[in-house]
């Protein structure tokens, strides 16, 4: 027979544009026929939930739970088609975020327990030491892998343990130059498999054999998804098993470390907004804090339904962001009653459950699905998403706001924010004048300091819940003060205050909570100043913080300046009353004139200052302050004076 002649290239051209062409209608019709299902599917689910809701009887819920979870089920062997798909087609695309490792393994075991609730299977994690706490990767991806190996892992599983190890000791791939090679195992003591077995395991809708995907079922398509996942990440992944004697499913991917004051991306800016997180983990609750924190929030985190629910009662937020497993219910429940007390807040379900089910139930009440571990980017873009669209409150008493504070040059300083958010505020110079003017009951707000003569900010809010105890209607009071400890919900709240603004206040804290409480309709277009360049005197530690002031004032202009001349001027015979208090060693007046100093200096964005007034306000209300401490306050005010006219040239350029 005469041989038959090679194709040209011409011919193979067309062929493989052929073969991408199929790839790409396998992708387009796989995605079609997804959409289709889901939308009658979103519409049975939606009828389920009425159905529940009208609280059946216990064997209609019954059959109410079962059809829910059924249509869950279905709903994701759909996001696995379509995952397989857009792989094929190369549509799938990695994102590269910060992922905590810890917590990515132990919140993906804490969902599990669930499946393996009343079962004889122990969930163990195994993290070496020597594992960097944040990699960069995909977190949404890599949970998907772990999920389906440790699915996979429990499925096969009778009784025994399923481990999660993780460790930097990789085998199958090198070392990336300037990286770390981290690999995961997922140990079980199941049935395990022969060599052929898992040979073809990881093929796309592949089982062990057909035996054993009649008695447990499954669509074959994690372990290919996973094995294809891993090879986008650079990776290996494989499988180790010998029948009886359980299997060690593995996979190793290339990384780096993200050290604790480094971030891979550019982080949102969540300056002023106030989050509550309800969360009972302590290590979980402790990341949400520092997280959202770091990015400018103002967060106040509790471990309870009952908590959450009170605080929420207490104060509005502008977002919360809950865990559906707490302690003393359910935080799907806690989220209705919250849409009920407060309609205007943001919404976020942040649980380590993955459950389409819930994801409907949310989207249906407008609230924010996001699994755990997301990124600090993640976390941070889902509460910036909700603030933003989260409305302010509608009240129908007064929205007047009443200031008490005795300090000349913040009430300047406050009155020239307000100014420019276009809010009505009266100012009051004690407590006690403050008490007199709310009887008119032409305020809705009072803002108070906490150290003023004649009446004091505690005495003036016992006052205040004392008096409306009798009138059965809770008046909201704001407390405002350079102390860092105030600050803490439980000082804040055992004091009678409803919310803590410190020192100094930024125009953007201001607004949002004006906006909370609301006594500001509409946000303001404040400009966003860029960040000054460093003079000679900020380069060795600036007396006047440039950027605090674009914060506070919106601009370094010249009215920012014009402020700051005020407080030099008016802080100039302070620092004398300081002087001849320490000389008369009057210790009660040289810690009040020291506070006076510490909550002056702060507003006006001079934070050494403020920082050496309050050293010396500790000091001597404890007893005899050392003149070094005086020295300090001149030469750090010294400093301040230097400082203006080199900001005020600034600000000319």
């Amino acid at each position: 027979m005469p041989k038959s002649k090679p194709p040209s290239i011409a011919e193979l051209q067309q062929k493989i544009a052929a073969a991408d062409a199929l790839a790409e209608q396998k992708s387009n019709f796989l995605a079609t026929m997804s959409h289709e299902i889901r939308t009658p599917m979103q519409t049975i689910y939606g009828l389920l939930e009425l159905i529940a809701d009208e609280k059946p009887s216990q064997s209609i819920t019954e059959m109410v739970t079962t059809a829910q979870g059924a249509a869950s089920g279905l709903l994701e062997i759909l996001d696995d088609v379509l995952d397989l798909a857009k792989m094929d087609a190369d549509k799938m695309e990695l994102d590269a975020f910060e992922v905590p490792v810890r917590l990515l393994v132990r919140g993906l075991l804490e969902a599990l327990a669930v499946k393996v609730h009343g079962v004889d299977i122990e969930l163990i994690d195994d993290i070496e030491k020597d594992v960097p706490f944040v990699v960069v990767g995909d977190p949404k991806r890599l949970r998907q892998i772990i999920m389906n190996l440790c699915g996979n892992a429990l499925k096969f599983t009778h009784e025994g343990r399923v481990t999660v190890r993780v460790t930097t000791k990789i085998q199958a791939i090198k070392a990336p130059k300037d990286g770390v090679g981290l690999r995961f195992e997922v140990i079980d003591t199941g049935i395990g498999m022969n060599k052929e077995t898992c040979a073809r395991l990881f093929e796309s809708f592949s089982q062990a054999d057909n035996s054993t995907q009649r008695k447990y079922g499954g669509t074959g398509l994690g372990l290919s998804i996973s094995k294809k996942l891993v090879e986008l990440m650079d990776g290996r992944i494989g499988v180790d098993s010998e029948e009886g004697k359980g299997s060690t499913f593995w996979f190793e991917i290339p990384t780096r470390e993200v050290s604790a004051d480094e971030s891979t991306v550019e982080l949102p800016k969540l300056d002023g907004i106030s989050v509550l997180s309800v969360e009972d983990h302590p290590q979980g609750a402790k990341e949400i804090v520092n997280s959202l924190r770091s990015m400018g929030a103002s967060v106040e985190s509790c471990p309870t339904y009952k908590e959450g629910l009170e605080l929420a009662r207490r104060r509005p937020f502008d977002v919360a962001v809950i865990d559906q497993g707490l302690p003393d219910g359910l935080g799907l429940d806690l989220i209705k009653e919250l849409i009920d007390i407060r309609p205007h807040m943001g919404l976020v379900m942040y649980t380590v459950r993955e459950d389409v089910g819930l994801a409907h139930s949310l989207k249906a009440l407008g609230a924010t699905y996001l699994t755990k571990p997301a990124s600090r980017k993640g976390l941070g873009e889902a509460v910036q998403d909700c603030a933003q669209k989260s409305l302010s409150m509608d009240i129908s008493g007064p929205t007047k706001m009443l200031i008490a504070e005795d300090t000349e040059s913040v009430r300047d300083i406050l009155k020239r924010q307000l100014d420019k958010l276009g809010v009505e505020a009266s100012f009051a110079g004690n407590g006690k004048e403050a008490l007199k003017a709310l009887k008119g009951g032409e305020y809705g707000i009072l803002l108070t300091d906490l150290h003023m003569p004649e009446m004091d900010g505690y005495a003036l809010v016992e006052a205040i819940r004392t008096q409306e105890k009798s009138a059965g209607k809770h008046f909201p009071v704001i407390v405002l003060t350079a102390d860092v400890q105030m600050a803490q919900r439980e000082t804040y709240l055992r004091h009678g205050f409803d919310e803590c603004l410190l020192k100094p206040v930024s125009l953007g804290q201001f607004q949002r909570l004006l906006m909370r409480w609301g006594l500001l309709k509409q946000e303001p277009q404040i400009a966003e100043h860029p960040k000054t360049e460093k003079s000679a005197v900020e380069e060795n530690g600036a007396a006047i913080d440039r950027q605090a002031i674009i914060d506070q004032m919106g601009a370094l202009d010249e009215m920012a300046i014009d402020m700051l001349g005020m407080f030099v001027e008016m802080t100039a015979p302070l620092i004398e009353q300081i002087a001849a208090a320490h000389d008369a060693q009057d210790w009660s007046a040289l810690a009040e004139a020291a506070h006076s100093l510490k909550g002056s200096a702060r507003s006006a964005c001079c934070l050494a200052l403020g920082d050496a007034a309050a050293k010396l306000q500790d000091t001597a209300e404890k007893g005899p302050a050392k003149a070094g401490l005086i020295d300090k306050i001149k030469t750090e005010f010294k400093n301040v004076e230097e400082d203006l006219p080199v900001l005020k040239a600034q600000a000319e350029r």
